[in-house]
Parts: structure tokens; sequence; C-alpha cells
């Protein structure tokens, strides 16, 4: 894969309460708006990173095609993400890096908020097939 990636995602009031559950997080911010306002002085119900890194890890998996494993992924959440806001989570070559013979391909990863801001960035390690690999 060549070029970049880019996913629309809302991560919706019941997709935090989901993860949430899943993680056994129960943070009042993820879920209840007048705490997440009222007490955290928050804008809105705040989008744990859980979620956040699962839609980074559906773009590199995006640009990495059907054969595409995630070797190593980090990423840092800058500012608050919010609930209900759309969101679009990208992937892209390294300007300049070259691959490393093995089929490991370093992305640059992020999230867009819409507005103009990037709250979260990091870097990824894909691998994809090479050739003669099926």
């Amino acid at each position: 894969m060549t070029g970049e990636v880019r996913l629309t995602k809302v991560p919706t009031m019941v997709a935090l309460f989901r993860m949430s559950a899943v993680m056994w997080n129960a943070h009042r911010v993820h879920y209840d708006q007048a705490y997440a306002t009222g007490v955290e002085g928050h804008a809105g119900v705040l989008v744990p990173a859980n979620l956040l890194s699962s839609y980074l890890c559906e773009a590199v998996l995006a640009w990495g095609g059907p054969q595409g494993r995630i070797v190593r992924m980090t990423f840092r959440t800058r500012a608050p993400v919010l609930a209900d806001t759309v969101l679009t989570a990208w992937a892209r070559p390294v300007p300049g890096a070259a691959g490393d013979g093995t089929g490991v391909v370093e992305l640059e990863i992020g999230i867009d908020d819409g507005a103009g801001g990037s709250p979260v960035t990091g870097t990824a390690q894909v691998r994809v097939a090479t050739a003669g690999e099926a």
C-alpha cells in the first residue's frame, strides 16, 4: 500500500459506554455529561484513549491490507476528544523512510478532529507481505 488511509469515525455515547464496560473503566467523564462538564470542567464527555487506539489500529490495518500485521504502535493524546465529534483516523508512510527489507513499514498515524486539530498523533510499524509471500 502507498499513500494515506483515512477513516471517518464518530465516537457515540453508546460506543463510549461499551468501551468503558469492556475495559472496566468506570470513570464518569466517559459517560456522564453532567459530571464531565459540571464537576470535572470538561467541554463534554471524553472519549477514552482505548477507543481512540482502536481507531488508529483500524487505520493501520486498512493501510497494511489483508496481510498487514501491526508490529509496534505508539501514540499520544495531546488534547481532549469529545463524544459525538466527527473524527478522521489516518495512517501514511513516514516521508523518506525506506523499508528494511523485511516488509516492515514505518507509518505516521493520527486522528483529526474536524476543527483543524490533531489531538492524537503517533507512529506505527506494520509488516506487509513481501514479494514471494502469499
